[in-house]
Parts: structure tokens; sequence; C-alpha cells
């Protein structure tokens, strides 16, 4: 395991692009409300295949994975990250509430080849500690050269894209 890279300014003037894969959409809202103040640019996804696809397309600067998905375990999914030559730093979200048990799933989360191991709720400085560099420091601006980037996209499924903007509504 690599130790955590800073930000990649391969995109200089740009929001980070952050992926949270995780069905719970309701468990990210401050990370939405964010997203709507132009600080990050997120993408969620409920399943691993729907997490694949977009790797492929997109420049991912961070993940979030959580332990269990739709379609796969969250350990399965950081092995065919990483697998697929992933640079981005990715960290493994650990539901327990229980003190103990949350060291037991830090622990595995590590094991299992992610760089950090974040617990809800999940705020920007956490991601900035991932990404290795403050708001502050990065560009916050979208680049000049006309492209546009999402501030939040969300799966196809409609029930899915449902909760999807019920959260960003309550945010």
């Amino acid at each position: 395991m690599s130790p955590l890279a800073p930000f990649d300014a391969h995109d200089a003037g740009t929001v980070p692009s952050v992926v949270v894969v995780d069905p719970r959409f309701d468990a990210y809202s401050s990370l939405a409300a964010s997203a709507r103040l132009g600080k990050l640019s997120l993408h969620l996804r409920a399943s691993g295949a729907d997490a694949l696809r977009l790797h492929r397309r997109i420049h991912v600067d961070a993940w979030l994975v959580a332990s269990e998905l739709d379609d796969m375990s969250g350990h399965d999914l950081i092995e065919l990250l990483q697998g697929d030559s992933l640079t981005a730093p990715l960290a493994m979200v650990v539901e327990s509430s229980d003190g103990r048990r949350r060291a037991v799933d830090s622990t595995a989360a590590l094991e299992s080849g992610a760089d950090a191991a974040l617990a809800h709720p999940i705020s920007l400085a956490d991601l900035e500690r991932l990404l290795g560099l403050p708001s502050e420091a990065r560009g916050l601006e979208f680049p000049s050269d006309g492209r546009k980037r999402p501030f939040v996209t969300v799966p196809v499924g409609v029930g899915a894209a449902v909760v999807a903007i019920a959260v960003l509504m309550m945010g």
C-alpha cells in the first residue's frame, strides 16, 4: 500500500472528482451540500459494476467505498479497482457505531488495500485529508477552456435517482 498522494493537479483549476460507491446515498448529505457549493464533483453509485463503468469514463481523484454494495462486497471492488491501475486514494467506509467493532472493520479495510478507513459522518475535511491537500490550497474554479463538469451525478436506476434527489433536496 502506498502512502496517500497529494491531490493530482493534472486538472489544475478544477474541483476534485469524488466517487461514492454506497447504496445508502442519504448518508452523504454533507458531501452533497459541499458539491452544491462547488467544492467537489460528487458521483454517487450504488453498485460495483456502475462504479467500474464510471472509472473507465472519467478521471477520479478519490474513492469512498462502502463495505457492502448492491452487487458485491466493497473489499471485492477495492481489489478490482487496484487491479485496474488505480492511482487515486481509496477509502473504505466502515458502518459500525460500536468503537471496538469499528476498529476491527477499519483494520480489515486497510488489510484489503484501502488507503484509509472513514466512518460517518464523512465531511469535506475528511476528503481533504484523503486527498492530501486542504481546499484552500486547491483551485476551486472550473477550467477556463469552457469544459463543464457536473457537481453531482447519480446512477440511471429510477429508485436510486429518486433517493439521490431527495438527499440533495434535504441538504
